[in-house]
């Protein structure tokens, strides 16, 4: 039984299409890191209702609920899962529950049906809000592609590389590290020394998650770059603030990502928590080295 006070990861739903998208991917990341899964729906309460025979907020949600249960063990029935109820304006209590969560997923809200970026979605105020990483899924199922990592050489881009790698180790995937820019000649400036300067970010982590990423740098905006590779990508991992030095915020590319990627994106904040019992043989295998 996994301990109840491991980190859960959690899942915003809302019956769309995208939710239960979320819900799968939620799922699957759960199981890969060995967390509880946390299935929360938020409604508000109706002071007045404008029919008696009308559906109760309660019971539509509950039936929400249920529904993303069954779908979160049909992708993976080893994980634990739990529900919540909330109260409030989705976005504000999805927001809460990022405090706490190792990673928060939701449903992309139809953001890639919209010409120009909406700033209303629960979508995009969750994603530029929250404490933790976001995952943000799509109404389409993703490929079984790639991951693809963005980096720019910023802080919030190496805790990125990171994660992608994780994720690719634990995935058993290949692993895309990509470099752009828009300077002319690949990521403002020589493309050898770029391709080097990439190349010494992602040795050491090959070795430790022995994972083999292939590196391109690439001329053209970051965000449409980033768009156009994610077509071929399974999931799409990048930095949510960039080089911004703005708590909360989104950068440009993450923000191109959040409206256009092809595939599922994981705006990455801090690392995915170990297991106390992973961090009990890391640090025994530190000692022993």
């Amino acid at each position: 039984m996994r301990p109840s006070f491991v980190t859960p990861v959690v899942v915003g739903v809302d019956g769309s299409a995208s939710s239960l998208s979320a819900v799968r991917a939620a799922a699957e990341q759960a199981s890969l890191y060995g967390c509880p899964l946390h299935v929360v729906h938020a409604f508000n309460w109706l002071a007045r209702q404008p029919d008696p025979l009308d559906t109760h907020p309660a019971a539509t949600a509950n039936e929400l609920i249920q529904q993303a249960v069954a779908v979160a063990h049909r992708t993976s029935p080893d994980i634990t899962i739990a529900t919540r109820l909330l109260e409030g304006a989705p976005s504000s209590a999805l927001l809460r529950q990022a405090r706490t969560a190792a990673v928060l997923a939701i449903g992309d809200g139809g953001l890639s049906s919209h010409t120009c970026l909406p700033t209303h979605t629960s979508a995009v105020h969750v994603a530029a809000r929250a404490r933790c990483s976001v995952l943000v899924a799509r109404a389409t199922p993703s490929s079984t592609g790639s991951v693809l990592v963005g980096v720019s050489g910023s802080a919030a881009s190496e805790r990125a590389l990171d994660f992608a790698f994780d994720a690719a180790a634990r995935r058993g995937t290949d692993l895309i590290v990509v470099r752009a820019g828009t300077s002319g000649t690949g990521a403002g400036g020589n493309d050898t020394d770029h391709v080097r300067d990439l190349a010494d970010l992602v040795a050491p982590r090959e070795d430790k998650y022995r994972v083999t990423a292939r590196i391109r740098v690439l001329d053209g905006d970051p965000g449409a770059v980033l768009v156009a590779e994610s077509e071929r990508a399974g999931l799409v991992i990048v930095g949510a603030r960039g080089e911004q030095p703005y708590g909360g915020l989104l950068g440009s590319a993450a923000q191109a990502l959040l409206h256009h990627s092809c595939a599922p994106l994981i705006l990455v904040r801090g690392p995915m928590p170990r297991r106390p019992e992973q961090a009990d043989r890391a640090l025994a295998a530190a000692v022993t080295i």
